[in-house]
């Protein structure tokens, strides 16, 4: 009898992550694609089809068995019907796409969707970072903020399937101007980091940016805020650090709310170093309720950018004897 391996996708507004996992999690076949520039569904949907069919070849060459493929996405999506239903700001007119279906039909084999962070979790969950904790507040800093939960070992996801959008929490208000009401994703994901830095240096670059970019702001990144911080550049660190802590603070209401054991935060803005993670520790310790805080963890995710994929070859876990 051949083995039976899982197979996930991981639609990212970047790159769309796939790959085959054994009952143990491990890896046995990754790869990636860049997500379609083009905003047409049908675009989209068409290189989501071909990583499935790549997905299925690869585990024929390993002489191994696939029952179903589970798709990770962005915005709420009905698992019941597997159409996304709603908000998914980073891939446009993707609301109302019919995913779990049409993909039934284009790979003649089953297909579960779910939200893409819900994936994360639910890969954090069962083979990284929080394995052997019940309830579980998982986060994921990239271009947007994604977000699940785990409570009593399953994954939550509210009345209509939006729950865990914390990418989309209002930390705060000022009444007298909405728009100053903006959604956490607006502050604290990439994008809005690199936004914050590009402010404080132009027309007064410091000398480590000058040496990493020369004079071209375009040019910042992540990558190159965390090089920054190394070489003890200031305005990088004061950055980083105010960024983490309005994360801190707006988590400070869900650890009060939910007493989760462990929450943790993965994706590009967490993975330059650990700097990040424990601003965010610090800020929920010394403001949340004391007992809510007793067993509180807060650590870093474990599976990098392969949780979504992983994750979501999990969804039919229930259906499915191997795991």
């Amino acid at each position: 009898m051949n083995e039976t391996l899982f197979a996930g996708i991981d639609i990212g507004a970047t790159s769309i992550k796939y790959g085959l996992i054994d009952a143990k999690g491990n890896e046995r076949y990754r790869s990636h694609t860049p997500t379609p520039k083009n905003t047409r569904p049908e675009s989209l949907f068409a290189k989501v089809v071909r990583c499935g069919e790549q997905l299925l070849i690869e585990a024929d060459e390993q002489n191994t068995t696939v029952n179903y493929i589970g798709v990770g996405s962005p915005g709420s999506i009905n698992i019941e019907t597997g159409v996304i239903q709603g908000c998914s700001p980073n891939i446009l007119n993707w609301v109302g796409f019919h995913l779990r279906d049409r993909m039934a039909e284009q790979l003649n084999l089953p297909v579960f969707v779910d939200n893409d962070a819900n994936c994360a979790a639910i890969a954090e969950h069962r083979f990284g970072a929080g394995k052997g904790h019940r309830n579980i507040v998982c986060l994921t800093v990239g271009t947007g903020i994604g977000g699940g939960l785990i409570l009593n070992n399953e994954i939550y996801r509210g009345v209509n399937y939006c729950a865990g959008e914390i990418g989309h929490m209002v930390p705060w208000s000022n009444y007298e101007d909405p728009a100053d009401g903006q959604i956490l994703e607006s502050l604290v994901s990439s994008r809005a980091i690199l936004k914050r830095l590009t402010e404080r240096l132009t027309g007064n670059i410091t000398p480590a940016f000058a040496a990493i970019i020369g004079d071209d702001l375009s040019r910042l990144t992540i990558r190159k805020l965390f090089t920054a911080i190394k070489r003890k550049d200031e305005v990088a660190h004061e950055v980083l650090i105010s960024s983490a802590e309005i994360l801190g603070t707006a988590l400070i209401g869900l650890v009060n709310a939910f007493n989760p054991e462990m929450v943790i935060l993965g994706g590009g803005v967490v993975e330059g170093g650990s700097i990040f993670v424990d601003t965010v520790r610090k800020t929920i310790m010394a403001r949340a309720l004391t007992p809510a805080t007793a067993d509180l963890s807060v650590v870093p995710a474990r599976l990098g950018n392969t949780a979504g994929f992983i994750g979501a070859a999990l969804l039919g876990r229930d259906n499915d004897d191997e795991l």
